[in-house]
């Protein structure tokens, strides 16, 4: 059997393999019992049919006659669909009535005989029947032979296997509709879980309903257990991944101090060509670790999405643009968001959904200018379809290689070499959107530039 073969196929292979052999088991009982039964009937009507013969025997001057005009085929019960053939004689041979033809039986004995004969083309049952009869003052013994065509058997037989076949299918249709019922009630359960499983979030790890049958009771706990273990390695790794990153921090941040301070001694030794380096990589390092903190916390494996709340995205932008708009008017840049019509609210997290709307502000102020600096508008846009809502962040910069575009949300990717950057930023972002059910559209501009379009459905 094949091992990817569902139960339900199983089930009704098992089911129905024995009870169709059952079937054909009791057509064929069916079959000899009720052929053996109408055989013994009718045989019983050809000896009623002889001995009724034989009573219409008589003498004259001891001569044999038989009182017998008509002979009936009623008489043997064939319904007028048989034929029937008789013979009487005596001993010595000499015939009284009948058909001469007929062939005499096996074996003489005063019991009745009965035998299977062929005569004028038809298939016979015959009964032979020997009787002692007084012709005058002599005794003489009269053999009585009866005969029927088969057909009547047959007919009968047959009208009752396909009368019994009938209701062996209909009581196997019958079967078989019950039991795919008990199968698919059977299954339920085994159902119940599988959508269970398939209605659920990708990041939702939470236990199981054990409220099971107990057959399946041990399938639950074995994908609880696997749960359990997969979460609890997640949340490691996640720990972990914090834990670094705010061990960081405080070396991070006090080498940022001592170079500052370093820094504004008025002497212009090399040594402050070295720190001013050193203050670089510094700040790459601390806003790294600012962004592995917040790819942490977004990790979306983790993320109990029945703890989210309505939210206003047109607070969350405004809040987000000036938090940024101190260090986009630094870059002689400018940030534009003009939001004049309501949206509907989404079902999200405050505190994330303003990381992504940042992460997306910083990723274009940072590489929208490719090789040079970008001095042009960085574009934030709301806008609400039937079922969804649309934050659309662009600028008007360089744009990004097509080739290059599939790989932008990978982990410390970084399609612009010349600017600073964690490579973290756009990885972050697909993290949120993901937890917010959302989709996240990457793609350049017709006109120029590259936009980032992320679509929420609505709470």
């Amino acid at each position: 059997m094949n091992k990817s073969q569902s139960i339900r196929s199983r089930l009704l292979i098992w089911i129905g393999l024995p009870f169709t052999a059952l079937a054909v088991l009791a057509l064929v009982s069916s079959h000899l019992l009720l052929s053996r039964q109408i055989n013994e009937t009718f045989d019983n009507m050809l000896l009623n049919a002889a001995q009724r013969l034989e009573r219409r025997l008589y003498t004259v001057n001891n001569d044999l006659r038989i009182n017998m005009h008509y002979f009936s085929v009623s008489t043997l019960g064939s319904r007028g669909e048989g034929k029937i053939f008789y013979r009487i004689k005596d001993t010595q041979g000499r015939m009284i009535a009948g058909f001469s033809g007929l062939t005499d039986p096996p074996s003489y004995s005063y019991e009745p005989i009965f035998y299977d004969v062929d005569y004028a083309g038809n298939e016979l049952r015959a009964v032979a029947l020997t009787l002692p009869f007084s012709r005058g003052h002599a005794q003489t013994d009269i053999e009585v032979i009866v005969a029927e065509s088969k057909e009547a058997r047959y007919t009968l037989t047959n009208d009752f296997m396909i009368t019994l076949t009938g209701l062996m299918v209909v009581t196997g249709l019958l079967a078989i509709s019950i039991a795919l019922m008990a199968i698919h009630w059977g299954l339920a359960p085994l159902n119940a879980v599988s959508q269970a499983l398939r209605q659920r979030s990708p990041n939702d790890l939470h236990a199981l309903d054990d409220n099971a049958p107990k057959e399946i009771l041990p399938l639950i706990q074995s994908i609880n257990n696997l749960m359990l273990r997969m979460r609890r390695s997640i949340e490691s790794t996640q720990q972990l991944n914090a834990d670094v990153s705010h061990q960081l921090r405080t070396p991070i941040s006090e080498i940022r101090a001592l170079t500052e301070m370093s820094l504004k001694a008025p002497s212009q030794t090399p040594a402050h060509t070295s720190l001013r380096e050193i203050q670089r990589i510094a700040e790459h390092a601390s806003h790294t670790v600012k962004q592995l903190l917040k790819y942490a916390k977004t990790r979306s494996e983790l993320i109990d999405t029945s703890h989210l709340e309505h939210v206003d995205l047109i607070a969350i932008c405004r809040d987000a643009c000036a938090q940024t708009a101190p260090n986009i008017y630094q870059k002689s840049q400018e940030l534009a968001f003009d939001q004049y019509t309501a949206i509907p609210s989404i079902l999200g997290d405050p505190i994330m959904l303003r990381w992504l709307v940042t992460n997306l502000i910083e990723n274009a102020s940072l590489h929208a200018g490719g090789s040079v600096a970008y001095e042009g508008v960085i574009t934030v846009a709301l806008a609400t379809d039937s079922d969804k809502v649309t934050l659309t962040v662009s600028d008007d910069g360089t744009g990004v290689d097509e080739e290059q575009l599939p790989k932008l949300t990978e982990r410390f990717f970084r399609h612009n070499k010349h600017s600073p950057g964690s490579g973290l930023g756009l990885a972050i972002v697909e993290q949120i959107a993901a937890t917010h059910s959302a989709r996240l559209y990457l793609g350049n501009r017709p006109q120029g530039g590259f936009e980032v379009t992320v679509a929420f459905p609505i709470a």
